[in-house]
């Protein structure tokens, strides 16, 4: 996964031998193992391909492969919610994006989950979609137009004009 940085800190992750999720001050310096650089830290449930999403003070992040969900607030490290499963998806590679107060979440299967990017202990379900192609691509937001690159077809989402 791709670090992240907001907040004077940087967001760094990985769900590879062993899951790690740590918010490090971006001042730091040499070796930071057990100094105060490391503001806050989670030891379970964290990415092995996709990166977080920093949306506002929120920071969103998957569960290895699986569509386990956790929120938390990025400059406390406090948990809104931890490995809520998104149970229409089959496995996870794409990263979430936000835009316009929503989260974009697309799994394996072509399921995207659209939720509001809102403090709460559960993540609110806006809408689910289904493409029938399989996504392991990030979603891609320009505009007013999301793009989905399928196995099969790259696709434009957007509102008819």
């Amino acid at each position: 996964p791709t670090p992240v940085t907001g907040f004077g800190m940087v967001f760094c992750t990985s769900g590879f031998r062993g899951a790690k999720m740590q918010a490090i001050r971006l001042d730091s310096r040499g070796d930071v193992t057990g100094t105060d650089a490391v503001v806050w830290e989670v030891n379970d449930g964290t990415p092995y391909v996709p990166s977080p999403l920093l949306y506002g003070d929120k920071l969103y992040f998957f569960s290895g492969f699986r569509p386990l969900l956790s929120c938390y607030h990025a400059k406390t490290g406090r948990p809104y919610y931890t490995k809520q499963e998104l149970g229409e998806m089959s496995g996870v590679y794409a990263s979430p994006v936000g835009a316009a107060g929503r989260v974009y979440i697309v799994g394996r299967n072509g399921v995207t989950y659209v939720l509001k990017n809102a403090e709460t202990e559960t993540p609110e379900v806006l809408a689910i979609n289904k493409l029938d192609d399989e996504i392991d691509c990030s979603p891609v937001i320009i505009g007013d137009e999301m793009y989905l690159k399928g196995k099969q077809s790259l696709y434009c989402i957007a509102e008819a004009k």
